[in-house]
This record gives C-alpha cells, structure tokens and sequence, in this order.
C-alpha cells in the first residue's frame, strides 16, 4: 500500500531535519530532568545539590590561603585537659576552671570570648557559679550559648504544630555577659551543617555568631538567608589550642591577644542515636569519615562574617535558567561532532565547568548544583548524540550499500561502451598494477595492454608527478574518489596532461577492489588558456602604454625645444653641457616610451648603425655607480669591433636589463663582466641553436658569478610574467623584453648557468652592411627659417602648443593655436587659403587627427598637413595619409625641419 501525502511528508522532514529534531528533543528530555531534580522532590536531585555544594569545597581546597594569623582561634577541651585538670568527662566543667580561664584570656587581651557550652541552670557549686559570674563581668566582652529545641510534629501533640522553645543562659551569667545566642545549626540529613544560622533577630534571639558579630560591630548575615558556610580545610582546620594548656599560661599571649575566642567541646559520652555536639565534615568522603565540634562550626561562620567570604548560592530563578540554556546548549553542541570528538568535547566540558567552580567560589564566592550539569546533562547530551549518530550512520550506510549496488549494476550495463570512449580508461588493483585499459589509454599514452601488465606499478601510473598520484591513490582509497590535474607522459617521454579521475570500486561484500581511473587528456587545452591569458596580458598592457606614451610625450616634448630655445640664448659652457645632458636624457626618455609601445604592440623604433663600445662602456659606469661595492664591474670592447644595425635605447636597455638581473644574483656581492667582440658563425654552429643564422655577427657577453640558474628553469626564463623572484623584486617583464629586442634586430640569445657557478649571456648581433655604415646624411647645424607662413598648430597640451608655437614665431612663421579637432577645423574654414599647414596631433579627445585630417581633406583645402603622434606611422591605419610624419617628443630643429620640407613640398 503506498504511502499517503502526509506519511510522506512526515517521512520527508523526519529526513531533512533529523538532527535538529534529535537535539531539541534531547535539550527538552535534559532540561526536564533538570528541574525536576532542583524541585527537592528527588532524593537523587537532593543528594546532587549538597553534594555540589560539597565537592565545590574540595576543588578549591588546594587553593585555600592559610589561618596562620586566624582572627578567629577555638580554645577547645579536649581529653588531654579533661585528664589535666582532673574533670569527670561524664559531669560538667568545673566553673572555677571557667572563671580562671576569662581571666586569662582578659589577661592576654583577647577581643571577644564566645562560651559554646551551656550555663543554662545552676551548678553543684555556688560559688563557682558566683565566680564565673564576676569573671564574665570583669571581662565585659563575653558572649554566652543559648539552646533552641523543636518540640511537637508528633501524635502526642495538639495539632501537630512544630514549637521552638528557647533555653537561654541563667540569668545570673546572662546579665553579666555582653550578649549571648542560640548555639544551633541548621544540619542536612547527612548530618553535615552547611548553611549559616542566624537566629530569630525579630524575636531577639540571634544565634551564637550573630550575637558574636554584633557585639563587634561587624555586620551579620540576619539580613540574608542565602549564605553558607566556607569551610577552610577538614575537622579543627581553625586555629585551636588545649584548655588547659591556655589555662596554665603554655599558650604565649601574642596567639591570644586581639582574637576571638570560642570555648567549646566534643561531648565523647553516649551513642549516636542521643544528642551529640558533633557534625559530619562535607570535606571528608563518607570512607573516612571524621567528626567535626559543633564549636568549630561556629567559630567557620564567624571567621566567614569577620572575613566576609561566606558563600552564596545564585536564586532558584538563576539556577534553572541555567540548567534551561545549558541543557538545550549542551545538546546543540554535541550534536555537532561524532561519538569519539563529542566524547572529548564533553571531558573538554567537565574541565572547564570544574575550573568554573573554582573561578567563582575563590572570585566571587558563588556556588551552584553545577553536578546536575556535569553528572546529568553533559553525559545524557552526549548520549543522545551517540544514540542519534549510531542511528544515522546505520541508516546512511544501508543507503550507501544502496547506491553502491546500482552504481556495479550500471558499470556492469555500460562496460561494452567504455571501449569506444575517447578517454583513457584505466583499472589498477590494490598493489597498482594495471589489470585493464581500454583503446583510447592506447591512443593516448601508445600502450597496449599487455605492456602495461608488464610494466611495474609506478612506470604504469604515467606519472612525473609521482608524490600527487600517490596522493590521489591514497585520497581515492580512503575516500572512495578523488579528481584533479596530472602531468604525465607517454611513448617518447612526450608530456601529456589529463584531467583524471579515481573512483574506488568495491566487491559485493563493500570490500575495496580496484580503482577505476578516466583520464581526459586536456594538453591542447591547457596550451591555449595559457596563450589567451598570455594574450589578454600583453593587451592590457599595450592600452596601458598607449595612454602613458601619449602623456610622457606630450610632457617630453616642451622640454626638447625649451632646451633648444635656451641653448641659443647662452654662451655659458657649463650651461650649455647641463642642457646637453638634459637633451639626451629626454631623447632616451622618448627611446623607452616607445621601447614600451614596441613590447606591447610590436610596433619597432628606428634603426640605424651602432656602435657598440660606447653602450658598453656607459653601462659599466652605471653599474660602478649605483651597484653595491661588493660588485667587481669589468669591460671588454675589441679595439676592431663591427658596427651592428639597431636601436640604441633599446639595446640600451638589453644591457641594463641583464646587468640589474646579474646585480640580483650576487646579494653577497661578485663579479660583473661586459663584453664585445666579433665571431663568424659557420653554417654548423648555427644549426647547433634555434633561430640562429649563419655569418658574421656582434657578439655581445654579459657574465656574473652569481647564484646561477637551475636546469629545469632555464627553458622558462625568458616567458613574459616569469620570475624567480619576489614579487616585490621583479615583474618578470626583463629577460622576455630582451629576447623580444633581439629577436627584433635579427639576433638571437644563448644562455650558460650552473648553480651555484654564476651566468653567462651571449648575444649575437648581425654585422651591420658596408652600405649601412656611412650612416645617415647629417643634419643641418642651422635649423631652417620661415618666410612668414601661417602654420596652424593643433594639439590639446596647452604646454607643447605653447613651446612649439613660441618656437615657431622666433623662426620666422605666423602661427595659429588649437586645443582641439573642432576648433582646427573653425580655424581652417575662417583663414581657408591663408593656411600654409597644419600641425595636427594625432591622438586628442573627441575628433583626433585622423578624423581632422579626413574633414581637411574632403573640404577640398590645399593645405599641407603634418600629423604628430608618440606611436609609428604605422599604428594610425591605411586611411591617414599626411604629407609628413613628426614622432612625439620632438626637439626644436626636427619640427623646424620637418615643417620647412612640407613646406617646401606643397611649393
């Protein structure tokens, strides 16, 4: 019969929220049992509570500070001073003996004498009655003993009322005395007296150490009927001497003087079931069990009034909210682990509740039934949470067995399509050994299958990453599956990355089998997420550049002319060295923010012959300058050294490149070479290294002896992005920009390294041509001037408008302004043919140069148009087609020239 809609909704929230249904019907179960046992209709509850109270004493006892100095001392009358003084144990005290005793004790300065012994009817001799009478009125500071007796509650009574009746002291002592108590306690059924008694103050009968307390002035504990005793140690643990030894004046006055002092005894006549003076102490276990003097018990609880350390228990209220909030805590927390950690967690519990027993009975003199916690609701929470743990795991685990049985079934069904899958599909036994593959393990590692049943287990597992295959063979065994990368190789040591996964298969007794592994080769696709990553890099770059090219040049620019400008208006010549140093470090400013634009975009500066040796040698006094001492730096140059064809800046920073890479590797300092020479390569040698060519070439050395590069980094190193450094130390970007710089100027680069034995780098540079060595035409000395044309000067930097225009009009030229496309083209269409040319930057905000150049050229004006820009000619596309080309920055004579030859070339 299925079942109906709400046994499976039961069912459906039975599953979801197991747990928390288990854990608020475990908190509910231990909160009930909780109060139950704090409302005293439990004998077990009862016994739990003052047996708190009791082992909350011993836990603190190791920490108890000692009575040495005890401002409470009990004289007692022990059987040495029954013996002594020659008294009857079985009679009273003789009087006399009292009498002398005050007197000693007023002697020796005692502060207060409290009597625990009862003077409630006359004595067989009157005049020790008459003696003791006068030595408590000398004294003035004595507090007598009164008895309080229960009577009623019984058949015999009239109404079965309960009746207090009062002894007091005889009144000839009770008007000599200061005060005087009813020397009760109140004692559990265990006979062990554990909270304080404080009388019937209402009723003028306050017990023994009130009355005491009173007499002093210290304040009572009438007001509170919470407080309880604090035990200091076992049986007489307040301080005590002999009677008689007090009485002979063996007792120096000094243990006496300023004390408070209870006379009392341990009545040693009748059986257990009559009257005795005597107490259980809660500090002894029942297996060594010591009585206790009532006397001590009063002489506790005044030193707990003098010392204000009595105990106090928190209200009921508190005490079951607490069992409320731990019970339900308790229950929640446990749940939370397995039978073996909720087992620890638990003792975890106990500990810290035990040291929180101690903390508040030694800080703030609090104790609570904290054994309904520890004894009840730890160990039933914890119960419960094994019980429901047990029931959950049987339960998954016959759902596991479940599921377990189909998954065999559906291997069992799909094993003749797994050998028409395009994955590799591998099955190892226990020891590791190959036991099945299909044909596409064949395709993708070419080996068959008896091959591999032949093969040992670790060659069989492919891996050149052994530690990670034993990680994922442990991890599946344990688990039952495991998933992730491996790098591995097949026939011809060729490298092979799959994605693999291990699943554990299991018998039909649930017993591990084999582990059954699919292995999805995914080489390709790892080689193109490498080369898009590494594409979106260099394209986040190059728009990074553009923008700072655009900038610096635009800020480089002013400076060139400026610099020009002022060099034909001094004469001084330490002047005019100072410009030409700023001159040329603004030209290879220029230089790197195109080197720049050429990394990112592969757009190449110009070329032209270089000379080597003057490169070298001014890279050898950098490095003297700014590397550390510790650095020896040398230079080679052949007196005979071939001129090469390239880009000084950029060849430049080749050098500096290398030489801040040998600088890092010689933190302990070292030598740094630099070296030039000429080599011809034979067609052998150069088929000995990739990409190198056969001929005449500039070899260039850069050497240090420094840490050295491992073996397996070495075909890493000139990646973009890599770097053995920290990622505060390097970008990466250095070795990659060389290689790509010589590659650029037809070269190529060998690298030499041991750890430990230092680096060499050799770059070969082709010869540059006979034709190339004539270099260029030179320049004019003298720049250019004009006739009085008008030039009009587009460009959104106001500072290079402003230089280049100034610049312009010292020339010779009339010259017009314009900060942007817009404005050009109102200042073209207002002066139409009285425009000469145009000075149109390229890259402006809104309508650019090319945009410009188009609306001048479609106007049909006849204008030559010089277009500027920090990039090449070649970045600005087919359509822009300007009568001359002006590389951002550019100094003064290159703008005259180049607006001179336009110029001339519309004439």
């Amino acid at each position: 019969m299925p079942p109906t809609f709400s046994g499976r909704l039961f069912r459906r929230v039975l599953q979801n929220h197991a747990r928390s249904l288990a854990d608020l019907a475990t908190g509910l179960l231990l909160a009930l049992a909780g109060g139950w046992l704090m409302s005293n209709s439990s004998a077990t509850g009862r016994a739990l509570v003052r047996t708190s109270y009791d082992a909350s004493l011993l836990a603190v006892a190791p920490f108890r500070p000692s009575l040495a100095g005890s401002p409470v001392v009990i004289v007692y009358l022990d059987a040495q001073s029954y013996e002594r003084e020659g008294q009857n144990p079985s009679l009273p005290w003789d009087r006399k003996l009292h009498a002398r005793l005050l007197d000693r004790l007023s002697h020796a300065g005692a502060k207060l004498v409290v009597f625990d012994i009862l003077f409630d009817r006359p004595g067989r001799d009157q005049e020790a009655d008459t003696a003791l009478a006068a030595a408590i009125r000398r004294n003035g500071r004595v507090v007598l003993s009164g008895e309080l007796t229960r009577t009623g509650s019984s058949p015999e009574a009239a109404d079965g009322a309960v009746q207090n009746v009062v002894t007091p002291p005889l009144k000839l002592f009770r008007d000599a005395a200061a005060g005087w108590g009813l020397a009760n306690c109140i004692i559990d059924p265990d006979i062990i007296v554990r909270r304080h008694f404080t009388g019937f103050d209402a009723d003028g009968e306050p017990s023994l150490s009130t009355a005491a307390a009173r007499n002093l002035g210290i304040k009572s504990s009438g007001e509170r009927g919470d407080r309880w005793l604090n035990y200091y140690g076992g049986p007489l643990s307040v301080p005590y001497r002999s009677y008689s030894d007090v009485l002979s004046g063996d007792v120096p006055d000094a243990e006496l003087k300023d004390r408070i002092v209870f006379v009392g005894a341990r009545p040693t006549t009748g059986g257990f079931p009559d009257r005795r003076d005597e107490f259980r102490s809660p500090l002894m276990p029942f297996s060594r069990e010591v009585l206790m003097p009532a006397v001590e018990a009063h002489a506790v609880q005044m030193l707990n009034l003098v010392r204000g350390d009595w105990l106090e228990r928190p209200p009921a209220w508190k005490e079951r909210t607490g069992l409320l909030v731990s019970a339900f805590g308790l229950a929640w927390l446990l749940f939370l682990f397995r039978p073996l950690q909720a087992a620890l967690v638990a003792l975890v519990l106990e500990m810290a509740l035990i040291a929180g027993v101690v903390a508040l009975l030694l800080h703030q003199h609090v104790w609570f039934p904290w054994l309904l916690v520890a004894v009840v609701q730890i160990p039933g929470a914890l119960a419960g949470s094994s019980l429901f743990r047990t029931v959950e795991w049987l339960r998954q685990k016959r759902v596991y067995e479940l599921r377990r049985r189909e998954d065999e079934s559906k291997i069992r069904e799909q094993a003749e399509l797994i050998d028409k899958a395009q994955d590799a599909i591998l099955v190892h036994d226990l020891d590791g050994r190959v036991t099945y593959a299909n044909p596409g393990d064949e395709r993708l590692y070419g080996f068959s299958l008896d091959k591999l049943r032949r093969l040992d287990p670790e060659a069989a597992r492919f891996g050149t990453n052994s530690s990670l295959v034993r990680t994922a063979r442990e991890t599946a065994l344990a688990k039952g599956e495991w998933l992730g990368e491996l790098h591995q190789s097949g026939t011809g040591s060729r490298p092979i990355i799959v994605q693999s996964r291990w699943t554990l298969i299991r018998d039909s007794a649930g017993n591990p089998k084999a582990l059954l592994c699919v292995n999805t080769d995914i080489t390709e696709k790892k080689r193109l997420e490498a080369e898009f990553f590494r594409a979106q890099r260099m394209e986040s770059i190059g728009a990074l550049a553009s923008g700072m090219a655009h900038d610096l040049n635009n800020a480089l620019s002013p400076i060139l002319m400026g610099v020009q400008l002022i060099r034909g208006r001094v004469a001084d010549e330490e002047l005019l060295r100072m410009l030409e140093v700023m001159e040329t470090n603004t030209h290879r400013g220029a230089e790197m923010v195109r080197q720049v634009l050429m990394f990112s975009k592969g757009h190449g500066g110009a070329m032209e012959p270089v000379d080597l040796g003057p490169l070298i040698r001014e890279m050898e006094a950098i490095a003297r300058q700014t590397f550390p001492k510790s650095i020896r730096v040398s230079s080679f140059v052949a007196t005979d050294l071939w001129r090469t064809t390239g880009n000084p800046t950029q060849l430049h920073q080749v050098l500096l490149n290398l030489c801040v890479n040998a600088r890092d590797a010689m933190p302990e300092g070292g030598e740094l070479s630099l070296a030039a020479d000429n080599v011809a390569l034979s067609a052998e040698e150069a088929a000995a290294w990739p990409g190198a060519q056969a001929g005449d070439h500039v070899l260039l050395l850069v050497t240090d002896s420094g840490t050295g590069i491992p073996p397996e980094l070495l075909p890493k190193i000139f990646e973009p992005f890599f770097s053995t450094k920290a990622p505060d130390k390097g970008t990466g970007l250095g070795l990659s920009t060389t290689m790509r710089i010589v590659k650029a100027h037809g070269g190529f680069v060998r690298v030499k390294s041991q750890p430990g034995e230092g680096t060499t780098f050799e770059i070969h540079l082709p010869k540059a041509p006979p034709a190339d060595t004539r270099g260029t035409n030179a320049k004019s000395a003298v720049s250019p001037r004009g006739a009085g044309e008008l030039v009009l000067f587009v460009d959104d930097d106001q500072s290079v408008r402003d230089m280049a225009c100034a610049s312009l009009k010292e020339h010779g030229y009339r010259v017009l302004a314009a900060a942007s496309g817009l404005e050009a083209l109102a200042a073209v269409e207002a002066h139409r043919d009285a425009v000469d040319l145009v000075l149109l930057d390229h890259e402006m905000p809104g309508m650019d140069g090319a945009a410009v150049l188009r609306s001048i050229r479609s106007s049909g004006f006849r204008m030559a148009v010089v277009l500027m820009s920090g990039g090449s000619p070649a970045s600005m596309g087919p359509s822009t087609a300007p009568e001359a080309f002006l590389a951002k920055p550019f100094p003064l004579d290159e703008l005259l020239r180049v607006v001179h030859a336009a110029l001339r070339g519309r004439r």
